[in-house]
């Protein structure tokens, strides 16, 4: 079977109209501000902070960074000259590197994080962003330790990974979906079941890291496969390596659009609410990305970048609808 990658592959350079996307490495387990681990799963704390979706509140008004000067982290980043994001390069439509115009780094979570960028710099100038390639299982450690600014990355807010960062409010949600090929038993499983109704032994491709992840290694009648990028979830299935995929309705989707042996089934499996990791103690800088998805959600941005980006792979009105912010305070 031949699946068009050609859209998601992973590249170390991209036109100037996009400064490259530098890959992160992994980086050994150190603790993080707290003691907690990357990639801790059973931390007390996790089960105790409420609702993970509160963010604070911004300024009334536009987002202009001469209000937020509490903690020297907008001043910081605006005399550097620019903002870090770790990014993923291979998750179609939301980041990927589109080798058919360039490599240039396109897609919802790209183009999200252009507006704030231009919100904060006051002017579009692609030199104001650097992108860093940071693999799911280190994004927070990434972010906690400053190798980036801001993680873009669909990344689902809750209370584990509220223990090592801090997030914007909600700018989208999502819910994990089922990929399989096509006519094979994981096919004819009872989807209304979610996983447990996959055949015993079904190999399941998710990445590390990811609540998709957790979900399969818990469900213990499948078969868990790992992959470096959701690309290579795809791969895995093309090659014969694995039966099928779990992961956010928005990157399944995307393997979906790219291999017409390959279909969704069932229905959402979860409710995914997706924030901006940003480092604990930023408040400043945390206020003003959420004045900034403020200004997104209300003067139409966001329904354009739905519209570019998603809503030909989501039929309907759904998802059509920016979610609102919740704030602590």
């Amino acid at each position: 079977m031949a699946a068009l990658i050609v859209l998601v592959a992973c590249t170390s350079s991209t036109s100037t109209r996009s400064p490259a996307a530098v890959p992160i490495g992994p980086a050994p387990p150190a603790a993080l501000p707290g003691g907690t681990a990357p990639g801790a799963t059973n931390d007390p704390s996790a089960a105790s902070c409420g609702n993970p979706t509160a963010s604070l509140r911004p300024k009334s008004g536009p987002p202009r960074a001469a209000d937020y000067t509490t903690d020297g982290s907008l001043a910081r980043i605006l005399s550097q000259g620019y903002l870090t994001v770790g990014i993923d390069q291979s998750t179609y439509p939301f980041s990927y590197a589109d080798v058919t115009d360039h490599n240039r780094l396109k897609g919802f979570d790209i183009d999200l994080v252009r507006e704030i960028a231009a919100d904060l710099f006051g002017d579009s100038d692609p030199n104001r962003l650097r992108f860093r390639v940071v693999p799911n299982n280190i994004r927070e450690q990434a972010v906690a330790g400053g190798q980036v600014d801001i993680v873009a990355k669909s990344v689902t807010v809750n209370c584990r990974r509220r223990t090592m960062v801090d997030f914007s409010s909600i700018y989208y949600e999502s819910g994990q979906r089922v990929l399989v090929l096509r006519d094979s038993p994981a096919a004819a499983g009872d989807h209304s079941k979610g996983l447990i109704g996959l055949p015993s032994g079904t190999r399941v491709c998710t990445v590390a890291g990811t609540t998709a992840a957790d979900a399969v290694r818990a469900t213990k009648s499948l078969t868990p496969v790992t992959g470096d990028t959701w690309a290579d979830c795809l791969i895995h299935i093309q090659q014969g390596q694995a039966d099928g995929a779990v992961g956010d309705d928005t990157i399944m989707v995307g393997l979906q659009a790219q291999d017409r042996f390959v279909e969704l089934v069932g229905p959402k499996l979860t409710r995914e609410p997706y924030g901006l990791e940003i480092a604990k103690n930023n408040p400043d800088l945390v206020r003003f990305v959420n004045a900034s998805l403020e200004r997104i959600r209300r003067d139409g941005t966001w329904l354009r970048l739905y519209n570019d980006y998603v809503s030909r792979f989501i039929p309907g009105t759904e998802a059509a609808t920016a979610p609102e912010a919740v704030y602590q305070d």
